[in-house]
């Protein structure tokens, strides 16, 4: 089963196949596990919000074709940033959408704080949810120097997240 089809995977998963539930776990925890854990650097913390992102994408596997996205993995990054950040922040935060919504939003005041090079990266990151190779590609950049970019700029977004909500 190790080497089906996203397509195929993404059947399996609606009918319930606990092999496809263990597949995507084995593709893509690795991936969001490292990514929740930049904003949420607390390692049993960052468990639990795997342990959601999974539960929720089992549950809602159905919703997927309907939900604009087109790769698997961009689907349940942005759900896992959604719960990391929320995991992150206190109860009565604004999140994600909602920071972005106003228009001197706190999100908003972080990105434009920094240097060009990490904005970009970080938007087409962040919001785009694009993977580092794909950013790679459309910067014409090493993946290395992408990720470290990216990780620049997290270590910033920590650094502003605790700042502004301590």
């Amino acid at each position: 089963m190790a080497n089906i089809s996203e397509q195929r995977l993404i059947e399996q998963l609606i009918i319930g196949d606990p092999a496809a539930k263990e597949l995507l776990y084995d593709r893509y925890a690795g991936a969001l596990y490292n990514i929740v854990l930049q904003l949420v650097p607390v390692k049993e913390r960052a468990n639990e919000v795997i342990v959601k992102v999974f539960l929720w994408s089992f549950q809602n596997i159905g919703t997927f074709r309907t939900s604009g996205h087109r790769i698997l993995f961009t689907w349940l990054l942005r759900k896992a940033r959604e719960f990391a950040i929320k995991e992150a922040l206190p109860e009565t935060a604004l999140t994600g959408t909602e920071l972005m919504k106003q228009e001197d939003g706190l999100l908003q005041q972080f990105y434009l704080m920094l240097p060009a090079d990490q904005q970009q990266v970080f938007r087409l990151s962040y919001f785009k949810g694009l993977s580092i190779t794909t950013i790679a590609r459309l910067l014409a950049l090493p993946e290395g120097q992408i990720n470290d970019i990216l990780k620049e700029a997290m270590k910033s977004f920590r650094q502003f997240l605790k700042k502004t909500w301590n």
